[in-house]
């Protein structure tokens, strides 16, 4: 299962977003008494996207997680916890291809498009976001 993180600091690297990550999944309790979660997180990606119309910088966090419990349940475990002083977002990702969708039923589309046009995404490898602010 693919998760997106969002609401991440621009000074987060990926080794901070996997041992959060990480924490979060082998954590659980049930009663009181720990018990060991059954997921694992096989990779973590930052991911930064500048809109090229008014210059802002997001950053969110991508991972794929080997999972044997419910989806649900998996989301539950992760998110609203705080990262680095701020409450992250996790949601369910899907990929999707690099054209807009065109599926059509009758004469209107079948889900509204929501990306932006005129955002640029870069995926980092290893480093704080804020170190690569001044490239653009």
């Amino acid at each position: 299962m693919w998760i997106i993180i969002q609401g991440i600091p621009l000074t987060t690297n990926q080794q901070e977003l996997q041992q959060f990550l990480s924490q979060r999944l082998k954590c659980g309790s049930w009663f009181g008494l720990p018990f060991k979660r059954r997921s694992g997180l096989k990779s973590v990606s930052i991911l930064k996207m500048t809109d090229r119309l008014t210059g802002e910088v997001e950053c969110h966090g991508l991972a794929e997680l080997d999972t044997l419990s419910p989806n649900e349940e998996t989301l539950r475990t992760l998110n609203g916890h705080p990262f680095r002083g701020r409450r992250v977002t996790i949601r369910k990702y899907y990929h999707r291809s690099s054209k807009p969708s065109q599926k059509v039923r009758g004469s209107q589309p079948v889900q509204p498009e929501r990306r932006r046009p005129d955002l640029h995404i870069e995926m980092l490898r290893n480093k704080p976001i804020d170190a690569l602010l001044n490239r653009r």
